[in-house]
């Protein structure tokens, strides 16, 4: 097999790791209302389940340490076999909760098993490619296509068939991944890039820059608490503030599940020309330009009423989800490839862990006011984390940058 063709089976595969961990994160939401009626015999105790959110998202953030670090010692394929198998029984084990407890428990572990892949599959693919933009740019593809799958599938799976059974059956499809990958001894190890004629970009000497790894930190807590509040609460606004029947047949859960999926499906445009723009332009331009252009979008969102709700949310989704392979391009420029497990960690980890409490707050702002002023607080920490771009900027410039 030549290295052009490694290459490409190399991103296929993580791009199909990278699906399900989004197909698994967004289950819970696609399924809240269920979940929230079978267990308190309310559909909207939102602060419940956004409690259990915060908690579960948390894990998913948390891991993200110990699991980068735990990648620069075993290698990203074993990390990625222990987050399919752990999330395959973690689903499994969520068709069996009985009470609040037991969810808050089984989906914190589904949640850290899953958050641990982003530091292995990053990792892996700013080692194994040469076009980093295009190769992260499709991973990205690959997590849209879980976001965009998972609303639609597994409410219509918990309608059918009940929730309990759709986790159940979703969790076949982690094992099945985790077994192909057991028994094929080259997924998930990246060929060797030496002979590139511009292996790396990477040339300041071994050291990490700190200053711009320091605000793009900062930037991505901002970013995690926008993506965590919009990924949770998107489906229960669109069951608000669509009327029932809109699509004839389908019942609320699986209407608002089909508006959330055709809007996932926008992301995935994004993630691909965020690829592109990442290899033309300096990342950290298009990073903070995607923040400024997607915050008075989602500030639409909150003002928007029927079927404008779901075109601006389509809006809004392709250009904030340029920030995802953009964001993950970045890193590479700062660290050197012995250290990027750890500092991918620690990007995940402030990301996922800083925005998990926004699934609380956001339960919490929508018990008080509205669902919709969700949105109008999501907006403004998107543009807050636009102007922390500039700072990102002005130290990228501060420093001796490498030639790309």
């Amino acid at each position: 097999m030549s290295e052009a063709q490694q290459e490409r089976r190399l991103v296929r595969v993580a791009a199909t790791e990278h699906a399900l961990v989004h197909i698994c994160e967004l289950s819970f939401p696609s399924v809240m209302v269920l979940i929230s009626a079978d267990l308190f015999g309310n559909a909207v105790a939102y602060n419940k389940m956004g409690f259990a959110s915060f908690i579960a998202s948390l894990m998913f953030g948390v891991v993200a340490l110990p699991a980068g670090l735990l990648c620069d010692r075993i290698g990203q394929r074993r990390l990625i076999l222990i987050y399919l198998f752990g999330a395959g029984a973690s689903l499994g084990l969520l068709g069996l909760v009985r009470n609040y407890t037991m969810l808050v428990v089984a989906l914190a572990l589904m949640m850290a098993f899953i958050g641990a892949y982003h530091p292995a599959g990053t990792s892996l693919l700013a080692a194994g490619t040469r076009r980093r933009g295009i190769a992260m740019g499709w991973h990205g593809v690959g997590g849209s296509i879980g976001l965009a799958l998972s609303p639609v599938c597994v409410s219509a799976l918990a309608v059918w068939l009940g929730w309990r059974s759709a986790y159940v059956l979703l969790g076949i499809l982690p094992i099945a991944l985790g077994i192909y990958i057991l028994l094929d001894k080259r997924i998930g190890v990246s060929h060797d890039l030496a002979n590139d004629p511009a292996p790396e970009q990477f040339s300041n000497g071994g050291k990490i820059l700190f200053v711009p790894i320091l605000f793009l930190l900062m930037m991505a807590i901002l970013n995690g608490m926008v993506y965590r509040g919009f990924t949770t609460f998107l489906p229960a606004y669109f069951k608000t503030g669509i009327k029932a029947g809109f699509i004839p047949g389908f019942p609320m859960v699986l209407q608002a599940g089909s508006f959330t999926t055709l809007v996932m499906i926008m992301s995935i445009f994004g993630q691909l020309l965020g690829g592109r723009l990442a290899d033309r332009y300096r990342e950290e331009i298009v990073y903070t330009s995607v923040f400024l252009i997607s915050a008075p979008l989602l500030f639409l969102v909150s003002r928007a009423h029927g079927m404008s709700i779901v075109a601006c949310a389509m809006a809004f989704a392709f250009f904030y989800f340029i920030n995802q392979s953009v964001g993950n391009t970045i890193i590479p420029r700062f660290v050197p490839e012995g250290s990027r497990g750890s500092v991918y960690g620690w990007f995940f980890l402030v990301s996922f862990s800083g925005g998990s409490i926004m699934s609380w707050i956001a339960g919490v702002v929508a018990m008080r006011f509205s669902l919709g002023s969700i949105f109008v607080l999501l907006a403004g920490l998107l543009f807050v984390a636009g102007l922390l771009g500039f700072f990102l900027i002005a130290a990228i410039r501060s420093e001796k940058q490498p030639e790309v």
